[in-house]
């Protein structure tokens, strides 16, 4: 899961253990308590697969690798004794057939390593009778022709285990939706009691909200720049303060200052913590009109802001 899903999910653990002590006030709402049943059964869902993906990949490769490496060793260890009883046999089409070295087997695709591991046991038990000597043996073959086949089982895992990872990520992804969906009805129902249950709604809507749990992320970046010339600007003074009134009209709305920022001599700006939740943002510097817009900031995700100045 990405953090942005990890810090949904724990949003909908802590929300789901807040609403059960509620159930009295909440399942005589219209559909609330199907959604509520449709949100648990999708957070049981999430985790089921959150726990499938987080079971390590790493392992299918580890294997190939290994396995690779030892048919690379043996089918080149083979050709050099094949090539020895070629010289001595004046078997000139088998010392060509054989001409490998590890070096070449190594560097060939998956594929062509199974594949010069197949030549050289092929070769070698046209010649069985005649290669006890050099140490190729019936044993040794055996021992050859199961590591082939324990190699080839293995050579398209990871490829498919990426693409299973794709699935994965997908399943998740709409899973998510479904449990916003579900939410999003559980959250209209809510507004019902708004007015009769303060507290419940108030304690509601404080378990709705998510909190980031990711180290020095950042929260705004942007940049000031001249209308007209698209010159940096630097200097300019960026307050964000709480928007009471939900971005209504500036002049009805009450707002305390939260964050203060300079732009830096290119002009940019870089916030790394800030509360979600929307903001006026108003911009000065002397020379230039100020700039005033509703922003809204959400746990989890990078606002860009490009702002322009015109002079005065």
């Amino acid at each position: 899961m990405t953090y942005r899903q990890e810090n949904r999910l724990s949003m909908y653990l802590s929300f789901k253990d807040f609403h059960s002590a509620y159930t009295a006030i909440t399942d005589p709402l219209p559909n609330y308590a199907t959604n509520t049943a449709l949100f648990v059964k999708t957070i049981l869902e999430i985790q089921g697969i959150a726990e499938q993906q987080k079971t390590s990949k790493k392992g299918f490769t580890d294997v190939k690798n290994k396995n690779r490496e030892l048919l690379v060793v043996t089918a080149a260890d083979y050709a050099r004794k094949l090539g020895v009883y070629a010289k001595f046999a004046n078997n000139a089409v088998l010392a060509q057939q054989i001409r490998f070295s590890k070096s070449k087997i190594r560097n060939a695709p998956d594929t062509a390593v199974r594949d010069y591991a197949q030549i050289v046991y092929d070769r070698a038990q046209a010649h069985i009778i005649d290669l006890e000597a050099y140490g190729i043996s019936v044993n040794s073959q055996t021992a050859l022709l199961r590591a082939i086949s324990d190699y080839n089982a293995v050579i398209g895992k990871p490829g498919a285990n990426r693409t299973e990872g794709g699935q994965i990520t997908r399943q998740l992804e709409n899973l998510f939706k479904a449990a916003d969906t579900a939410l999003a009805s559980m959250d209209a129902a809510v507004e019902i009691v708004r007015l009769t249950q303060p507290e419940f709604y108030i304690s509601y809507k404080n378990a709705r909200k998510i909190i980031s749990t990711r180290a020095s992320s950042l929260a705004v970046k942007g940049s000031v720049i001249d209308a007209l010339s698209s010159k940096p600007i630097k200097g300019a003074s960026l307050s964000f303060s709480v928007d009471s009134g939900n971005g209504l009209a500036k002049g009805a709305v009450k707002s305390t200052v939260s964050v203060v920022k300079k732009s830096a001599e290119k002009g940019g700006f870089k916030i790394k913590s800030i509360p979600s939740g929307m903001y006026l943002l108003l911009v000065k510097k002397t020379g230039y009109a100020d700039h005033m817009a509703t922003v809204a900031i959400a746990d989890g995700e990078l606002m860009k802001l490009d702002i322009q100045l015109s002079k005065n």
